[in-house]
């Protein structure tokens, strides 16, 4: 994806130098490989390195002046047209997104960022007014970072050149580390307290005087209520959306890679967009698919066979046994010197991984990647039966509730009763959101726990506000940019991965149908599987298993075993103040003897050791403070609903 970097000095007095801006801009150069850009005009300076993936953006060049604004845009605007048309009827169709971009600003304000639709990040300069704009997507595809340092705010879309280059002394975020374990890291935080993420959703204005302002510009609206008379309707509204979703990603002037996986997200990617091609004239469609014979139902190669042949064409596989054989010896050993990064958790089995996913992109003439990754959780993957529920008492319809309640008990093993529970708490979840919000319970061995209370989840939505169904919604939202909040670049190579399922209008659409639509007892993805009934093969959609690598952590671990003990030989850095380390060492002993239900958690504990010594070496971040220097906080709360 292109990349974009700038500083902004709060004193108009303080010029830009081209030094310091290059020296920033520097940190992107690998993800821009096909145009670079840099404007310096007193306190402001910004860079942006392109990478081509559509046809408009060959005419592209940022950064973008227009009268007093200056834009640096890196995304995709999937409502070209609608934003077109709503500026002019004689605006070019053949201009790019920036140009549509900037001038939707110039016309709408700040009003324009809720009519941008795709995966993007921005940042905006009003030289009128001396103010700065930095803003995400609603899904938080797209990252954007920025760090305020005493007569300056620097941002960049990667992490790593704003640590390298930061004028203080950073320090770590222990809560932010600790959320590396259990369960994920709270959206909007990085490893660094001074360095933050735009929130999704959300811009943030900087002020020449130095203040600045955070405001949320998009989230469902509460009103929105979708209803029809027959399924068949549902099922051709689902459709046309999907299909529409798979579209605006397939918009590339290259082939584009899909990852299949075998499961009915990645098989319907890769169908839908075979079909596009066929007949709508989109560009052709490589698939990349991983399988594991090691691993107990695994190997997903029949179901692979099973789509590569309804789309006509074989596509590129990597056995994850014989990669693990091949890089056995130093998979969990430290990235080589050259390579920085920002965020725990990489080993040298991460940098070979990269590269064959590169080496099979460079084969497909690939830049885009399509990942099915926000299917189970927007679609009817995950099980969760109490919104059903609650819509049937809601209306008034107390003969479907039973009747839905004991199917639900049946289907799910369930007591009536823990059901009852479930859709008693949800009901009351708006005005108590802290309770719906399930703890987590932390290994024995973490001595550091995220607070309770996770204010950005409260800004997050206008909870008070919503529907059952929208509030579902909003909370899987949340935890979804938590999770892509986690995912970087690839070390090497360069790609834009984007995600059908995380589709504002398709998102907008599933919250506001009934959820009996969306799945049913005994029926996952109901909707989905109906809809897509002729597209995709029905082995794959009516599957009832599918790998999810349960067994992969402990496997990893146990094969490591001899690489790991020599982690112990060095004092960690992290004992004390983040973990017992002689308490991991057991766990891990005992994990030769049999399945420890922690062996994910103990494999990231030891990707931020490993990362906590890689910042020591360099010199990066702040000391970690002792467990006796501070006061614990309560356990952790993750932002998932209680399912």
């Amino acid at each position: 994806m292109s990349a974009l970097a700038g500083i902004f000095k709060t004193d108009r007095r303080n010029r830009v130098e081209s030094e310091e801006l290059l020296r920033l801009a520097g940190g992107i150069d690998r993800f821009g490989p096909d145009r670079g850009g840099d404007y310096a005009s007193g306190n402001i300076g910004m860079s942006h390195r392109a990478l081509f993936t559509t046809p408009e953006a060959h005419f592209d060049e940022q950064p973008l002046t227009r009268a007093n604004f200056t834009l640096t845009w890196t995304g995709r605007l999937d409502n070209r047209e609608e934003i077109r048309l709503g500026l002019s009827d004689q605006f070019p169709d053949t201009q790019t997104d920036s140009e549509l971009i900037l001038a939707a600003f110039r016309k709408w304000g700040l009003g324009a960022l809720a009519q941008f639709e795709g995966d993007w990040a921005l940042a905006l300069w009003n030289d009128a007014v001396h103010k700065l704009i930095l803003a995400r997507d609603c899904f938080g595809v797209r990252p954007l970072y920025y760090l305020q340092e005493p007569d300056r705010i620097c941002w960049c879309s990667v992490l790593e050149p704003l640590a390298l280059d930061s004028k203080i002394r950073l320090s770590l975020d222990e809560e932010y580390l600790a959320g590396c374990i259990c369960p994920y890291p709270q959206l909007g935080a990085t490893p660094y307290k001074e360095i933050k993420a735009v929130l999704p959703a959300h811009f943030i204005e900087f002020y020449a005087d130095g203040g600045q302002r955070s405001e949320r510009y998009w989230s469902l609206d509460p009103k929105t209520r979708i209803r029809y008379r027959r399924d068949a309707d549902y099922e051709e509204h689902f459709r046309e959306l999907i299909r529409a979703s798979v579209r605006k990603r397939l918009r590339s002037d290259r082939p584009v890679l899909c990852e299949l996986s075998g499961g009915v997200d990645s098989s319907s990617i890769v169908c839908l967009g075979r079909d596009i091609e066929t007949r709508e004239g989109g560009p052709e469609i490589a698939t990349i698919s991983y399988f594991d014979p090691d691993e107990p139902s695994g190997d997903e190669r029949p179901f692979i066979s099973a789509v590569e042949e309804h789309i006509g064409r074989a596509g590129h596989h990597i056995s994850m046994a014989e990669f693990s054989q091949r890089t056995h010896a130093d998979a969990i050993n430290p990235l080589p010197e050259e390579y920085f990064c920002a965020r725990p958790g990489y080993f040298r089995r991460f940098l070979y991984w990269d590269q064959e996913v590169a080496q099979i992109q460079e084969q497909a003439n690939a830049r885009v990647i399509l990942s099915g990754f926000g299917g189970d959780e927007f679609l009817g993957g995950v099980q969760y039966e109490a919104l059903g529920l609650l819509e049937h008492l809601l209306a008034g319809n107390f003969f479907s509730f039973a009747r839905s309640i004991f199917d639900w008990s049946m289907a799910r093993r369930k007591p009536i009763a823990a059901l009852i529970g479930q859709t008693l708490q949800l009901a009351f979840a708006r005005h108590a959101l802290d309770r719906f919000v399930r703890p987590s319970k932390p290994p024995a061995w973490a001595l550091w726990f995220p607070l309770q209370s996770d204010s950005v989840l409260h800004n997050f939505s206008v909870w008070r506000s919503l529907s059952p169904a929208h509030l579902c919604a909003e909370m899987t939202r949340y935890s979804v940019a938590s999770l892509l909040s986690c995912i970087d670049s690839p070390l090497v190579g360069v790609a834009e991965v984007r995600y059908p399922y995380l589709d504002r209008t398709l998102f907008s659409y599933m919250a506001a149908i009934p959820r009996e639509q969306v799945i049913r007892p005994r029926e996952r993805r109901s909707l989905m599987r109906r809809s897509l009934r002729g597209l995709v093969p029905d082995r794959i959609l009516y599957r009832k298993t599918k790998w999810f690598g349960h067994r992969g952590a402990a496997a990893f671990l146990r094969d490591q075993s001899s690489n790991i003990e020599q982690l112990f030989q060095t004092r960690w850095v992290s004992q004390g103040s983040l973990f017992n380390v002689p308490l991991i060492q057991k766990r891990i002993h005992e994990l030769q003897h049999g399945t420890v239900s922690e062996a994910r958690q103990i494999t990231c504990a030891i990707g931020v050791e490993l990362w906590l010594r890689d910042q020591q070496r360099r010199g990066v971040g702040g000391r970690l403070r002792s467990a006796s220097q501070r006061q614990k906080p309560a356990p952790v709360t993750a932002s998932g609903n209680n399912r």
